[in-house]
């Protein structure tokens, strides 16, 4: 790490003279003048206006689109190795204080922007860390990174993931790899909800579980009308079916996804929580799924959608918001009159007053009344900065459609 008389300078454009920052901690490569000569990635950088008004501290990278990472705004703090330890020990106290964390078998430790460590995801199933890398500028202080991890949970494995489209977008390669220690031969379980969960860590990201919906689940369970019909979509591998199943009564539930390695998953994960005659697993898309049953006049009490992240980028926003609109307006068609719709968005550029506003669209588009009754988003290891909007990327909606 550069000392502070050796930082360089980049300078905002003239035309964002009179823009409030926010501390927001992406710096767009549209908003800066280029270096002539070109910081290497991962080089410390500090930010000025074009008159030279200091503005901050960050982290470079010219091959992503995000330029600066900013890490701080204050001139007296020096971004050296006990800062980097400061902070990544201010993420973990939270989660060692977090209500309820003792009883957690997998948490978030690390989430990027939300712990002001942009590009850093990092998570605990049981005696193992999983560290994901989401911008190129984090991987020089990898090593240190892990020391601390290391030396705080002295765990058994520390797995390293950067996965392609992460890749793509900083100019690096994907990579999966263990860092230290040794993966476990076979899945191990975790305990959520009641529930034992399999996480596979040598499936790379795809561990088999998100840990964002641990509360929503079972807020869904607790919202489940007595002998409901209930209809999961895109369930994955089962995460609200069996929270359903475990903790409500209902009469029925249909889970359905597309991918047959998630649906065998959630079966053998239905086996052993021994509720494998309580769920009817489906393959197929989301939207023929509910395209049929609709052309079919099925009604169900409760549906629960839990797409895929439908906007990776801004310009993406917009068809997202018409695809959800699409999936919301098919499920409330069949939805019977008093049901409850539990709908989710984990796109972080869907804003969640769009969200709400689709689902505005949707009850007027077939004219029905809509109730909100809880609009949540993720777990508090998830955290949401409020600098950052797109930290706030989870919503779930829960809603009586009348």
């Amino acid at each position: 790490m550069k000392t502070h008389e050796m930082i360089r300078s980049v300078r905002l454009r003239a035309s964002l003279k009179k823009q409030r920052l926010g501390r927001h901690p992406w710096i767009l490569a549209t908003s800066i003048e280029e270096p002539k000569d070109t910081p290497a990635v991962g080089e410390l950088v500090e930010l000025t206006h074009h008159d030279g008004r200091w503005v901050g501290r960050g982290l470079y990278n010219p091959h992503s689109r995000i330029r600066i990472r900013m890490l701080s705004w204050s001139p007296n703090e020096q971004i050296d190795a006990a800062w980097l330890d400061t902070r990544l020990d201010r993420a973990l106290d939270l989660r060692r204080t977090m209500p309820g964390s003792s009883q957690l078998d997998a948490v978030r430790l690390v989430f990027s922007e939300a712990d002001f460590l942009s590009g850093l995801i990092v998570d605990r199933f049981q005696s193992h860390l999983v560290v994901q890398v989401t911008a190129a500028a984090i991987l020089p202080w990898l090593d240190q990174i892990a020391q601390r991890l290391k030396d705080q949970y002295n765990p058994e494995s520390i797995s390293l993931q950067i996965d392609e489209r992460t890749a793509r977008s900083e100019g690096i390669e994907p990579r999966s790899e263990v860092i230290q220690g040794v993966l476990p031969d076979s899945p191990i379980e975790i305990r959520e909800n009641d529930l034992r969960w399999i996480i596979d860590l040598r499936q790379g990201q795809k561990t088999g579980y998100y840990l964002d919906q641990r509360d929503n689940r079972m807020a869904a369970a607790r919202w489940t009308p007595p002998d409901a019909k209930v209809l999961d979509v895109c369930t994955y591998v089962g995460g609200f079916a069996l929270t359903i199943a475990r903790h409500a009564n209902p009469s029925q539930i249909i889970a359905v996804d597309s991918s047959a390695k998630a649906l065998e998953w959630a079966q053998s994960n239905a086996q052993r929580n021994e509720l494998g005659d309580r769920v009817v697993w489906e393959q197929n898309d989301f939207y023929a799924s509910l395209a049929q049953r609709l052309e079919k006049r099925e009604q169900f009490d409760m549906i629960v959608l839990d797409p895929p992240r439908l906007a990776g980028s801004r310009d993406q926003v917009a068809r997202a918001l018409a695809a959800y609109h699409r999936l919301n307006y098919l499920a409330v068609r069949i939805l019977k009159p008093g049901g409850i719709l539990v709908t989710c968005s984990c796109s972080g550029r869907v804003s969640r007053s769009d969200f709400v506003s689709m689902l505005y669209g949707v009850a007027t588009r077939v004219g029905r009344d809509m109730q909100i009754l809880e609009n949540r988003g993720a777990a508090p290891d998830h955290p949401v900065s409020i600098h950052c909007p797109e930290t706030d990327y989870l919503k779930c909606v829960i809603a009586r459609v009348l």
